[in-house]
Parts: structure tokens; C-alpha cells; sequence
């Protein structure tokens, strides 16, 4: 892994406590692929207008529009990381079922275990 990559990993892991697997494959055949997620890692990252735990949601909800579970826990797992709450995340999802209906609350469910379990580190989509 490159000095770059290696960098960009620490940052994601430092900011959301884990960094997304994809960042790590892409990462690896594309060096220059960091220079994106570099891009990604101050757009969402970092508090602004919108603190990142509600960037993380909307993200979250996002991937759950497109019935993507991976997406949805990645995202989840950031915006817990990043001080989200309970409440927060599964108001997230209660939005999730009023915009996408059933389809869309599915993609939810390997995220909704996780945060019933407490059990962030089992995700396949993420390092530590």
C-alpha cells in the first residue's frame, strides 16, 4: 500500500473509525484513487454548514434509496462513530420507510442489527 493510501486510511479511521473496504481495493489498484477520497474525506468528513454525523445520515439514507446494505451500514457506522445517536439514526430510518417504503427500510437491516447489537466491528464493508 502506498504512503498516500496508507494516510488516507488513517484519516478515515481516525475520523469515522473505520475506513470503507472499497477505499482499500480502489485504493490499491488506483493510487490516484486517494486523491478522491481525499476529495470525499473533506466533503463529509469534516463538520461545516451540516455537522458530518448528519452528512453520514443523509448518506446513509441515500444508499438506502438505492437498496444498497453495504452503503447503508458504511454509512451508519460513520455517523455512529462520529457521536450520531439511537435516536438519530433510527429517525434516519423511519424517513428511510416514509420516502422509499419497504424495499428501502430492507436495505437497512444488516445496519439496524448492528446498532442493536452494538456491533460495529463485524461489518464486511469497513477496517478497523
Amino acid at each position: 500500500m502506498s504512503k498516500e493510501t496508507k494516510e488516507l486510511t488513517g484519516k478515515f479511521v481516525k475520523k469515522m473509525g473505520f475506513a470503507p473496504e472499497i477505499m482499500h481495493v480502489a485504493a490499491t489498484m488506483d493510487p490516484k484513487m486517494a486523491e478522491f477520497y481525499d476529495f470525499c474525506d473533506s466533503s463529509i468528513q469534516n463538520d461545516s454548514a451540516l455537522p458530518s454525523k448528519y452528512k453520514m445520515l443523509l448518506v446513509m439514507v441515500m444508499g438506502a434509496q438505492r437498496h444498497c446494505k453495504e452503503c447503508v451500514v458504511s454509512a451508519m457506522r460513520g455517523a455512529y462513530n462520529k457521536g450520531a445517536t439511537e435516536d438519530e439514526i433510527l429517525e434516519a430510518v423511519r424517513c428511510v420507510a416514509v420516502a422509499g417504503g419497504a424495499p428501502a427500510v430492507t436495505a437497512c437491516k444488516d445496519a439496524l442489527l448492528m446498532l442493536k447489537e452494538k456491533s460495529f466491528d463485524k461489518a464486511g464493508c469497513g477496517r478497523g
